[in-house]
């Protein structure tokens, strides 16, 4: 962002300059062979006063593939996966463009050589600009989820077909009726689905924004990036390991399926920086409701947490372990909701603290970093259970809509699972009951096996498409 873009108003041009190497523009797709043109975000100076990252308009090269004088491009080189991207540096030596190559949806120079905006921050109008980036952070987690629904469909479908050892006297089994290999592809199914449902829910808010909730859904939409993200990268390990070393063939496409989503994880954003966004839009959500993160807001947000959680954390209710109850999607709503809300609570109350104690708000938020990824992910995984649950509610087919509870609940449960010992820690669960969630959830992985490759079938993707000789 050290890029500079200084207005000459005698003739009503800017001069694009990049001051030092540090400074080139980085890993842009397109760069290095194919573009001719790029947006890039500058800082406007006019008259030597800095008005803050601008967006202009810049030719790279000519009709006939010339770069032109001033620009200077190279390539980013050999990478994990996606080698058909041409990733490039740009850096620019006082290339001066026209006035009208300013994008002035939020900010303008006035005939008169003077900055204009609606927008009078300068932070505030550079995250406005940012936030029209927001299509491409809701493309990348639906991209990640297809690479995922693609591994998940070659190792289930491998692991129904290949067979290794057998009960005495009997017939050599499917790997998949194995418990233990159940339970490395099946809980990762269930997260599969629930992610489904989510992206849908945030593409579809995006689509019906309003200038409003764009804050919120620039937030999801990070968040879910980060979700999904992630989710593939672990989901594509599994599968990899679960087909054993016809996983590690090319053919089969998981090594190719794992290294062009790598990138994902920092691609648009680093994941656990895009976290820290996601928490800071929850920590603001709570000052709207309870003013200033004011010592009577937090109180009072605690106490109407704490009034649900008095019923929810009795002895009887801490112990509770027949399936009834743990298969029961208002028990594992609730669960979800407390969790995010006692972790949002906290770490209000903590960062005032460390606030009211002297230090800067800076370093107060730096201290709290890790617990700021907590908000974020209690966040989210509420959100995709919630969304899951809802998308059951429209199925029509009883059949259809029959399995489908069942992924729900295992998504719930493995989340609770995973999360056990904030559960055990807060109270809100005592050992025995998150004994009983984890035998429950190897039970619907044995319980979804039947329809495990079924489930993966209903993706839809063509053979073509999945192109690997272990899914056939």
């Amino acid at each position: 962002m050290e890029t500079t873009a200084t207005y000459n108003h005698n003739d009503q041009t800017f001069t694009i300059h990049t001051p030092n190497k540090n400074a080139q523009k980085e890993y842009i797709g397109n760069a290095a062979v194919h573009g001719q043109m790029a947006t890039v975000f500058a800082k406007l100076i006019i008259y030597d006063h800095d008005y803050g990252v601008n967006a202009f308009v810049v030719p790279l090269r000519d009709p006939n593939g010339n770069v032109v004088n001033g620009v200077t491009i190279g390539d980013c080189g050999h990478k994990m996966g996606l080698n058909g991207v041409d990733n490039g540096t740009i850096s620019f030596d006082n290339v001066v463009i026209p006035k009208e190559n300013m994008l002035d949806r939020f900010a303008s120079v006035n005939d008169k050589g003077e900055f204009e905006s609606p927008i009078p921050s300068d932070n505030r109008r550079f995250f406005t600009m940012l936030g029209t980036l927001v299509g491409g952070r809701i493309g990348i987690p639906r991209s990640a989820l297809a690479a995922a629904k693609s591994g998940l469909t070659i190792a289930i479908r491998y692991s129904d077909q290949r067979k290794q050892f057998e009960p005495e006297g009997g017939s050599e089994v499917p790997i998949l009726n194995y418990r233990m290999h159940q339970r490395r592809l099946l809980p990762h199914l269930a997260k599969t689905y629930a992610v489904h449902f989510a992206l849908q829910y945030l593409t579809n808010r995006f689509l019906n924004r309003t200038e409003a909730e764009m804050q919120e859904i620039e937030a999801l939409a990070a968040g879910m990036k980060s979700y999904s993200t992630w989710s593939t990268r672990d989901i594509l390990q599994e599968c990899r390991e679960a087909c054993g070393g016809k996983g590690y063939l090319s053919e089969n496409r998981i090594d190719a399926l794992k290294n062009d989503t790598e990138i994902y994880t920092t691609f648009e954003g680093d994941n656990t920086v895009l976290m820290q966004l996601v928490a800071k839009n929850r920590l603001a959500e709570f000052r709207k409701s309870f003013g200033e993160m004011g010592s009577l807001g937090i109180i009072n947000y605690v106490y109407e947490n704490a009034k649900t959680a008095i019923s929810e954390k009795n002895p009887i209710a801490t112990r509770r372990t027949e399936d009834e109850h743990l298969l029961d999607g208002e028990f594992h709503l609730q669960a979800f909701v407390h969790r995010e809300k006692t972790i949002l609570a906290s770490a209000a109350r903590r960062i005032k603290k460390l606030i009211d104690g002297g230090l800067e708000p800076y370093d107060a938020f730096n201290v709290v970093q890790h617990q700021m990824i907590d908000v974020a992910q209690a966040y989210l995984e509420r959100i995709v259970l919630e969304q899951f649950q809802l998308a059951i509610k429209a199925v029509e087919d009883e059949s259809s809509k029959a399995i489908l509870t069942k992924l729900n609940q295992l998504y719930a449960l493995s989340q609770i699972e995973k999360n056990k010992a904030w559960y055990l820690e807060d109270g809100y669960m005592e050992a025995v009951k998150t004994k009983a969630v984890r035998k429950i959830v190897n039970q619907l992985c044995w319980d979804i096996r039947p329809d495990a490759v079924a489930l993966v079938n209903a993706f839809d993707i063509p053979e073509s498409c999945l192109a690997a000789p272990i899914a056939l």
